[in-house]
């Protein structure tokens, strides 16, 4: 079965629950109901699923037209590399590159570990970095699933233009097998720690990946891929409800935690392809959660800098009367957060992201 369309709304939907889990995850206590369930690790994860299907569905296709003779491998390599590093890299060195601004010219004080090793963050291996250190005080913590992703994109491509279509699944199942293989290594390791190396989230990209196979290239019917979806779904339910119900630490919780969420998540990425209908279909076309969705990425690179430095900042500008209204509670301080969070994304999406998004025309997959 091949999905007609390169856009899919409910995605961008998708993406908005993700990075909304993760806001929740950082500004709240994990002791809050709020984060009974692991809010972090689902919007995280959701992410790197989203980016297995998509990414492996374009060179999908793009390694079809080198089969074709329409393309060359040079020309399709560069065109998805250079379409990811306009999108990804202006906000990211935009981002580091203030910060250290911020701390020079304006005296702000940020606690990250940037000025002492700014070489892991500008070239993307901050995630081996902080699953070194476990700083996670760090206020550009979450810039370690962008390591992840960066480095994920340097490889996979290699991996599937080079393969020959009826060759992907090998590679792809492998990749699954390599992502949970090596958690259970780290498991019986005793450290007790999730990884945050690239190769303990292959299992989530490549479920995205496997599902990316059959939407483009396999014979699969509709009705058949949404049976092999039910049983992602079903089994990832079964192992999330036991991870709950594990202690943390356990071997097999820090095995199947990432999977079970990776499982659930590609049953709503792949309905989100195929475009769920009733109540939660009416939810992910809301224009306010697909809007939420094209800006996450701002949202996301820049939310645990907003309630620890622009914000007070913000208010030592602001009268006393108005200062002391937006700290007067947590829901009234989260809540202008949100707000600020909200308008410092969008302004960054229309004046600066999009004027690079826009030059991928060039660039055409």
């Amino acid at each position: 079965m091949e999905l007609k369309t390169g856009y899919f709304k409910q995605i961008d939907s998708l993406r908005a629950y993700a990075v909304l889990s993760v806001i929740v995850f950082h500004w709240f206590s994990k002791d809050s109901w709020i984060n009974a369930l692991p809010n972090g690790t689902i919007g995280v994860t959701l992410f790197f699923v989203i980016s297995g299907f998509l990414v492996s569905r374009i060179l999908m296709m793009a390694r079809n037209r080198i089969e074709r003779n329409e393309r060359s491998f040079k020309t399709e390599y560069k065109n998805f590399f250079v379409r990811r590093a306009l999108r990804i890299f202006p906000l990211y060195y935009g981002i580091l590159f203030g910060v250290f601004a911020l701390r020079k010219f304006a005296h702000v004080t940020i606690e990250t570990d940037l000025f002492k090793h700014p070489l892991y963050y500008f070239f993307y291996l901050y995630n081996h970095y902080l699953d070194s250190t476990g700083n996670w005080s760090d206020l550009l913590s979450p810039f370690w699933s962008l390591s992840v992703e960066e480095q994920f994109y340097i490889f996979w491509p290699l991996m599937l233009l080079l393969s020959p279509a009826k060759r992907q699944p090998y590679f792809i199942l492998a990749a699954i097998g390599i992502g949970l293989g090596s958690r259970v290594l780290l498991a019986l390791s005793g450290s007790g720690q999730d990884g945050l190396a690239t190769v303990y989230c292959l299992d989530a990209f490549g479920i995205g990946a496997l599902f990316a196979y059959l939407f483009t290239n396999s014979k699969d019917t509709k009705e058949a891929i949404q049976k092999k979806n039910n049983w992602t779904l079903a089994i990832g339910l079964v192992l999330f409800a036991a991870c709950m119900a594990l202690d943390s630490g356990s071997w097999f919780v820090l095995v199947f935690k990432r999977f079970s969420i990776a499982a659930i998540s590609m049953y709503l990425v792949s309905g989100a392809c195929l475009e769920f209908k009733g109540l939660f279909g009416r939810i992910l076309n809301s224009e306010v959660l697909i809007y939420i969705g094209k800006i996450s990425y701002g949202l996301y690179v820049f939310h645990m800098l907003i309630p620890s430095v622009f914000v007070p900042k913000f208010l030592t500008y602001t009268p006393a009367r108005i200062t002391q209204l937006i700290t007067s509670n947590q829901s009234t301080y989260v809540t202008f957060c949100f707000i600020f969070l909200l308008v410092l994304a969008s302004l960054s999406w229309y004046l600066f992201e999009k004027r690079f998004t826009d030059l991928k025309k060039y660039f055409k997959m």
